[in-house]
């Protein structure tokens, strides 16, 4: 014979049998048991270190505050930052401005990625194609929704690390299918 629970009140009458209480039971342990991450005194998160290609590494030494003089754009920001457990590279271009744009950079399958969100209303997908000790080169992958044959777009970039505290950023632009004028390499120090 099946017993069951009543819980009554003004608005709810609820109804459970033994087996449903007990199927709820093991269903809330089950799912506060599957928590993998332990938690601080503060209830922060603590995380396992994480540990990106080599390529991701040593983008990651560019974390911080850089800035730069053009002679295109007079001067601009950019700042790096680590975010989604220390596992993608957030960088901020020109802050606060209406040029403002965001790149964000992860590793797929052990391979370093970058997504740019542009001022120019695309988000062109790049890879990495070149790495040597002093320098990362991307160049577009596909992108869903960007026509490389007429949309101007940035296609690629290549960071240069001179030293700890500086770096030189070198854009390749596209338009109607070709390389497009981007301006000169910029040297970027950090603040």
């Amino acid at each position: 014979m099946l017993r069951f629970l009543t819980l009554e009140h003004p608005s709810i009458n609820i109804s459970m049998n033994k087996p449903s209480l007990l199927l709820i039971g093991v269903a809330l342990v089950s799912l506060t048991s599957c928590q993998t991450i332990q938690t601080k005194h503060g209830g922060q998160a603590e995380m396992p270190p994480y540990r990106g290609s080599a390529a991701f590494e040593r983008m990651k030494t560019l974390v911080g505050k850089w800035s730069a003089d053009s002679p295109m754009m007079g001067r601009m920001n950019t700042e790096f930052r680590l975010i989604a457990g220390d596992s993608v590279i957030e960088e901020r271009f020109a802050g606060g401005t209406p040029m403002e744009m965001l790149s964000v950079y992860h590793d797929v399958n052990g391979e370093l990625t970058m997504t740019h969100f542009c001022m120019l209303r695309n988000q062109p997908r790049m890879k990495l194609a070149k790495s040597s000790g002093d320098s990362l080169t991307f160049d577009l992958a596909p992108t869903p929704g960007l026509n490389v044959a007429k949309d101007k777009h940035m296609h690629g970039a290549t960071y240069t690390f001179v030293d700890a505290n500086h770096f030189k950023l070198e854009g390749v632009s596209w338009e109607n299918g070709k390389s497009a004028p981007c301006g000169p390499p910029v040297i970027f120090t950090r603040q």
